[in-house]
């Protein structure tokens, strides 16, 4: 399967309702590590928080593209999202709302999107995060093997961006 190179971003509310104008932004090439990707998420969650962009975020990925979670910041607060397809993984849903609440992060969004042109085929989870690397980057390394079964060795891909001209 070819790689995406371009991506529509539309802004929403906390309700999933657009706001704006949808627009089209080119996907940069991700940073590609054949093993040990485990290893590469401190230096991005350190980049992400020493950022004074006024939104920073990154894409942490498998090379198939098939797991995907992101950690971003806005105006000092970073976040931890990720999707699941709600009516085929909903024990993954039901293992991620567990895994945030027994570390007591609050959401910051919880909302179905469309997807494939089905309109609610996608629920989208955000919790907030305190701004600390080592917490960060140990809670990321937990929702990888913990949610998606990965292993410390395992190849992974990181798009990093920052947005200075962002709301």
């Amino acid at each position: 399967m070819p790689r995406a190179t371009k991506m529509r971003v539309v802004t929403v509310d906390e309700n999933g309702k657009e706001l704006g104008d949808a627009k089209w932004v080119d996907i940069p090439e991700p940073d590609h590590f054949a093993s040990d990707g485990f290893a590469q998420i401190e230096s991005y969650v350190s980049r992400l928080l020493g950022s004074s962009a006024r939104f920073t975020s990154i894409i942490i990925a498998t090379p198939d593209q098939q797991m995907a979670v992101s950690l971003w910041q806005r105006a000092g607060v970073p976040e931890f999202t990720l999707s699941v397809e709600w009516r085929s993984e909903a024990e993954r849903e039901r293992a991620v709302r567990q895994f945030f609440s027994e570390r007591g992060l609050s959401t910051s969004h919880d909302y179905l999107a469309g997807n494939g042109g089905v309109p609610d085929a996608t629920r989208c989870l955000g919790y907030f995060l305190p701004p600390d690397v080592q917490f960060i980057t140990a809670l990321t390394k937990d929702v990888l093997r913990q949610i998606y079964h990965l292993r410390e060795q395992d190849a992974l891909d990181f798009s990093f961006k920052e947005h200075h001209d962002a709301v």
